[in-house]
């Protein structure tokens, strides 16, 4: 029945009501859509359902509001009656003279989840004109008609269960901006139950099984045409309408109209001017601020965002795709396993050395530690995934360095008392042992470069002198300054100024020291790892003349030594209790190059730089949302981590951070310590036929956890062993 009302208005500035909101919109596109409930169980789970879609909803001028049968006027029977297995909405609408037409639909809904999505296709209807077709030839026409400017999805609506109604319904609402949708029973005898059928301008046909969800969210995201202009949020970046984005996705945020994005055809890129954002939006999120360009990659595993540079790099991109897409698996204990477990997941993978020495007695041990010098004894546990992994590093080393030092292998599976003896507490612990008293326990990741270097300079006395100058030059490619002298035969005496030269700089192992004679002039020549900014950090040699002023040759390993910028290594990363880094991009760093070739800014420790643009990035973003370029100090020992975006007066701001006056911008969290596993736990041959087997599995994957993420040689709190003495 429809009938005119005349409305009366009240003199509120401030709308809180469906009616209110109504009223004051004063607009032929304003629609007021009152629902009426059988039973307040369908009331209240619509009203939830609907709730993130309400700012969207009311956005285009429909204003919901919802009531219980019970409120419908008992004196129009037909309402009432109509209300009782059914929806009933009351639709009202403004017309050209501002008065309101009022409309009466019922849809049927005995059941909770039907209810809510009647109410949902109700919204769809009028947003979007779905529309329902079963007759075959106008539906042919309908779709050929439509694709023309929008993709069209047909659902099949024949079996169409309430459940699979409910999450078609929402699919309806949430994309109906961007495509054409309609219900139809016209499918083909092959066709059983619910399906999409998606009808694209190129006359491409996608189908997709209703109950698949998450697919078809995906497919039609990945369909949808994002206009840049209508991304003008902080939640217009995160969600497709009122949907979280289901698919990873990459920003670039930028300020200038012709900038033009990177292309990567794995992921899909939007350009963003930042100019169309409200500024409290920016202030409120760190991510968002200057400078500009750069880019944000939007994780859905993660349902959050990391801030990259301003031309990520396509190996970045990879790593961050290859994480999304990374699922964690559980073992038959229960115990979650990562990547590293697969890297060697049985002892029948790793390729055993024979110049790997291995116990066949007790005294075998005792024997190596008085016959030689120095050795190198790995104590690991057999189905530890980190002693797995230093295995291989270890046997693959021993090809190299087994001419140096004996190295030993001992699996405390097998040697339970020794490994108790010698207070082996966490595995797997690589011991560098000086005869039968003295031992220090390295201190490093399985890396191979890493162990490899360390093991060599444990090995060798300095300065070395080289036999085989390629082999030499293998063992040392990740030294970062390596000093060479080339004495002429008739100048021996060099060598005397030479090792009081070496004794100088003999504890800093950021470098190393090498000789060998020559039938040419004496000479010293510096190789160091990195050059500086201006040459992209190419290595670097320099050769001097070799002569017996020791105070010049000082002066020059000096020089070499006093970097002050080095590319992100982590080999570096985990040799240090603190570490001052800066996160830029190569041009916001060529800007900065000027601070980094002042003489007074020059320390001891030099400033890692994290490419903005590399996987090594993800390292920093863990810390929090950080607006780069930016100097960012770790004290691992403390646990807390230094933020600094301004990069003004760098020097006072990182003596004032190492100092800690200033306020962390983040704590590392903190773990708990413990004596590591008892003698029970590493003992299977009394484990057998114990109750708490699965207690102690937890415990061993717990210290192995620990020793993963803080490499070997390093406690459960990520501070240094102390050496045994």
């Amino acid at each position: 029945m429809m009938f005119w009302i005349l409305l009366f208005f009240f003199n509120s500035v401030t709308a809180e009501t469906p009616m209110e909101k109504f009223k004051l919109c004063q607009s032929e596109k304003c629609i007021l859509m009152q629902c009426y409930f059988p039973v307040s169980e369908f009331l209240n789970a619509t009203r939830n359902e609907l709730k993130i879609f309400e700012s969207f909803i009311e956005s285009n001028h429909v204003f919901v509001s919802y009531h219980l049968c019970e409120e419908l006027s008992v004196e129009n029977i037909d309402e009432v009656g109509a209300c009782i297995y059914n929806v009933l909405f009351k639709l009202y609408q403004f017309d050209a003279n501002l008065t309101v037409q009022q409309r009466i639909h019922v849809q049927a809904a005995q059941i909770q989840d039907e209810s809510i999505a009647v109410v949902f296709d109700m919204i769809s209807r009028i947003l979007y004109r779905v529309e329902s077709i079963n007759n075959p030839d106008e539906l042919t026409s309908f779709i050929d008609r439509s694709k023309r400017e929008e993709a069209v999805v047909v659902i099949n609506a024949q079996s169409l269960t309430p459940r699979e109604h409910l999450k078609v319904s929402r699919i309806i609402l949430n994309y109906g901006p961007w495509f054409t949708f309609v219900y139809s029973v016209v499918v083909s005898n092959e066709e059983k139950g619910c399906m999409y059928q998606i009808y694209s301008s190129n006359n491409e046909v996608i189908a997709l099984k209703c109950d698949l969800e998450n697919d078809i969210r995906k497919k039609l995201e990945q369909m949808v045409e994002t206009e840049p202009e209508s991304i003008q949020s902080y939640s217009d970046l995160s969600h497709v309408n009122a949907f979280s984005r289901s698919l990873p996705t990459l920003f670039c945020i930028h300020r200038n109209p012709r900038f033009t994005p990177i292309s990567n055809k794995r992921i899909k890129v939007i350009p963003v001017d930042i100019f169309k954002f409200k500024l409290v939006d920016i202030q409120d999120h760190t991510l968002l601020m200057a400078p500009f360009p750069f880019y944000l990659y939007w994780s859905v595993k993660k349902n959050s965002f990391q801030r990259l540079g301003d031309q990520p790099s396509d190996e970045l991109i990879d790593i961050l795709l290859h994480d999304e897409e990374k699922h964690d698996m559980s073992n038959m204990y229960g115990m979650i396993d990562d990547e590293v477990r697969y890297l060697a997941d049985s002892l029948n993978e790793i390729e055993v050395n024979p110049k790997v020495r291995f116990l066949q007695t007790e005294d075998d041990y005792y024997r190596i530690r008085r016959t030689f010098p120095k050795a190198a004894i790995l104590f690991t546990i057999r189905w530890d995934s980190t002693s797995k992994l230093a295995r291989r590093t270890f046997h693959r080393l021993a090809w190299h360095l087994h001419t140096y030092l004996p190295m030993v292998e001992i699996d405390c599976f097998d040697w339970t008392d020794l490994c108790e003896k010698e207070s082996i507490i966490q595995w797997p612990t690589l011991i560098l042992a000086e005869n039968l008293t003295e031992s220090k326990t390295y201190r490093g990741s399985t890396n191979e470069q890493e162990m490899k270097l360390k093991l060599f300079r444990f090995a060798v006395n300095q300065p070395y002198e080289i036999v085989d100058e390629l082999i030499t030059m293998n063992l040392l490619n990740s030294q970062r300054v390596i000093v060479l002298a080339m004495i002429k035969h008739e100048e021996k005496f060099l060598y005397e100024t030479y090792r009081k030269l070496v004794d100088m700089f003999r504890d800093n192992e950021q470098i190393f020291f090498v000789y060998e004679y020559t039938t040419e002039s004496s000479s010293l020549i510096i190789k160091q790892t990195y050059g500086d900014v201006k040459s992209s950090f190419e290595p670097k040699t320099t050769t001097y003349p070799l002569d017996e002023d020791l105070n010049h040759l000082q002066i020059l390993i000096n020089n070499a030594l006093r970097i002050q910028l080095i590319p992100f290594n982590p080999v570096d990363f985990l040799q240090l209790t603190s570490r001052t880094f800066i996160a830029a991009s190569r041009s916001q760093l060529s800007r900065l190059n000027n601070y980094f070739q002042s003489e007074d800014s020059i320390d001891e420790i030099p400033i890692v730089w994290i490419d903005t643009n590399s996987p090594w990035i993800l390292t920093i973003n863990q810390y929090g949302d950080i607006a780069y370029p930016a100097m960012i100090y770790i004290n691992f020992s403390t646990g807390h981590v230094y933020v600094n975006t301004t990069l003004t007066d760098i020097d006072f701001w990182i003596k004032t951070a190492r100092l800690g006056l200033v306020t962390p911008f983040y704590e590392l969290p903190s773990m708990e310590t413990n004596d590591g596993p008892t003698q029970e736990a590493i003992d299977f041959i009394n484990q057998m036929n114990d109750d708490q087997i699965l207690e102690e599995y937890r415990l061993i994957h717990e210290e192995s956890e620990k020793i993963n993420e803080h490499g070997l040689g390093f406690d459960t709190n990520g501070l240094p062993l102390e050496p045994n003495t």
